[in-house]
């Protein structure tokens, strides 16, 4: 990481800032960029580069070249440092988060760039969502922001407001602080706090959906700033739970090779790959019922289309999905899985802890404070973004039916058997899974990729040679979404809600790597609600 290089220019650009070795003596840093390919993707990264020592008698000039080499490279065009909330998960992965960020990324944030950093390990599960609802955020209430102002102004010593939350871990650990998010009571400001995904865990996709591909990538992105708005969604389960997500809900083999190989996790991403192969072996589909509703205004424009982005026929608009989970299903946990059964699940199984209504509520809010139903409208979960899409229905029903003649008019049902099944918001899974190319993660339309039995029929729980044949073009060309280039090999629909329903017992229904209940499910996506620090030359490719 850290290069030595011979004299030469310096393009202003590309600086970092500097470290002051002693009072006398400092170096200069930069980011050089370089390029990899990973088949049609390139991949633009940096390395963190430094000059010889310089040298002078002048110790308040050093120090003040130091200032203004920090200030014009790395503060946003600040006076002062920003102020960065490091949360960090020492068991993500392959257990390395806390070493790479004491080894790279708090050197080059804090030595190099001047950056306040403000470190958090979490020590529990859901210990990631408390820390978050704990900080005090510079898009918090103003009254928070102006006693923190004054504090810093009187040299009390009082920390500044935060003004980026980083989560060095994986997937999991950003979701947890992402619950978090939406549970403070100032939410509605606290959302406009950039949030950054520092690559340590097993899959990584938020990271690399957002051009993070590795530690001194992030710290790069980090210092200059840049971000984007990120759709995040309300997910409903009955009696009374809401989570959030914003990088996928996947079933059936996507969710088996994720919770069905955490006892892999030492292997790193991996895992992931002999998960996939493995289901390519098995050749199950999974039963589910899901039905969809297309966007106002784009009803009659077809959106589901092959592999090819070709249009389909019969195909869902992006509006809405409703995905439901069937009731009484059998729990087949992965031992040492991310989270468990929650609600009468979890309690009928005599499971202890890690219940994810446990997990995803605070400790003063449950489902029954949210409105006090049995979780048939949305009046019954916890506070929130507005459900419109969801709220018009006369009740969230439960189960789902098995036609759209309750529904009302717009919704439209996919089929009940698939071999994979996701719904994603990013266009990565994982460092090495491009499940959705040309996703779009702030369009306020999620893309509901889908593998349904031959002629999208239930065919029972074998997949046909057909099915298998096609599964396999996935796993290998998922690294860069290659597989979306060939014509039949999955179909995906657009979507702005969701409502859907499990109906097997030999998988998982998984939101952004975490397991949740095997309950009905409905999703609401919310536009562009959150801030999302991306590479400097980020760009969501077709």
């Amino acid at each position: 990481m850290l290069d030595p290089q011979p004299a030469q220019l310096i393009p202003g650009a590309h600086l970092i800032g500097a470290k002051l070795e002693t009072p006398c003596r400092f170096t200069v840093w930069w980011a050089q960029p370089y390029t990899s390919r990973t088949g049609c993707v390139t991949k633009h990264r940096f390395k963190a580069c430094h000059s010889t020592r310089f040298e002078t008698p002048d110790t308040v000039a050093a120090q003040a070249l130091v200032e203004y080499l920090r200030r014009r490279a790395s503060w946003w065009g600040r006076a002062s440092p920003p102020h960065v909330a490091a949360i960090v998960n020492p068991v993500s992965g392959k257990g390395s988060a806390q070493r790479l960020m004491e080894a790279q990324v708090l050197p080059l944030l804090r030595d190099v760039a001047g950056l306040r950093v403000t470190v958090h390990v979490t020590q529990a599960r859901m210990h990631a969502a408390e820390l978050v609802r704990g900080l005090n955020l510079s898009c918090g209430s103003s009254a928070a922001e102006g006693a923190a102002g004054a504090a810093a102004a009187s040299g009390s010593g009082a920390a500044p407001p935060v003004d980026l939350i980083m989560f060095v871990g994986g997937d999991g650990t950003l979701y947890e602080g992402l619950q978090g998010l939406f549970q403070r009571p100032d939410w509605e400001a606290a959302v406009q706090c950039p949030m950054a995904a520092v690559p340590c865990g097993s899959g990584n996709g938020l990271a690399a959906s957002a051009g993070l591909w590795d530690p001194v990538t992030a710290v790069v992105s980090v210092c200059r700033g840049r971000t984007e708005a990120v759709d995040v969604a309300s997910v409903l389960q009955p009696p009374g739970n809401r989570f959030y997500c914003l990088l996928s809900v996947v079933y059936g083999s996507m969710a088996n090779l994720d919770i069905g190989t955490q006892h892999l996790r030492w292997m790193g991403e991996l895992r992931f790959h002999l998960g996939g192969l493995w289901e390519i072996i098995r050749g199950r589909l999974y039963n589910c019922r899901i039905f969809v509703l297309p966007p106002a205004g784009e009803g009659a424009e077809p959106l589901a289309r092959d592999g090819n982005g070709t249009a389909g026929t019969g195909a869902a608009s992006p509006q809405a999905v409703v995905i439901t989970l069937p009731q009484g299903a059998t729990e087949d946990t992965a031992a040492g899985g991310a989270g468990g059964a929650s609600g009468a699940a979890a309690a009928s199984s005599g499971k202890a802890g890690g219940g994810m209504h446990e997990r995803l509520l605070p400790a003063r809010q449950s489902a029954g404070n949210a409105g006090g139903g049995a979780g048939g409208h949305v009046s019954d979960y916890p506070a929130g973004p507005p459900l419109p899409l969801l709220a018009s229905l006369p009740g969230l029903p439960h189960p789902l039916p098995d036609s759209l003649d309750s529904l009302p008019a717009g919704w439209q049902q996919l089929p009940d058997s698939f071999a994979i099944l996701g719904a994603y918001n990013t266009q990565y899974l994982a460092l090495g899974a491009r499940a959705n190319p040309g996703g779009r993660m702030g369009d306020g339309a999620w893309d509901v990729w889908h593998m349904a039995a031959d002629g999208g029929a239930h065919r029972g729980k074998r997949a046909s040679g057909g099915v298998r044949a096609r599964a396999l073009k996935v796993l290998l060309g998922i690294e860069d979404g290659g597989f979306a280039k060939s014509p039949g090999v999955m179909r995906t629909t657009k979507a702005r809600a969701l409502m859907f329903e499990q109906r097997d017992s030999a998988t998982w229904t998984v939101l952004d790597g975490e397991e949740v209940p095997n309950l009905p499910l409905y999703l609401e996506v919310h536009q562009g609600i959150c801030r999302l620090l991306v590479a400097p030359l980020f760009e969501e490719l077709d």
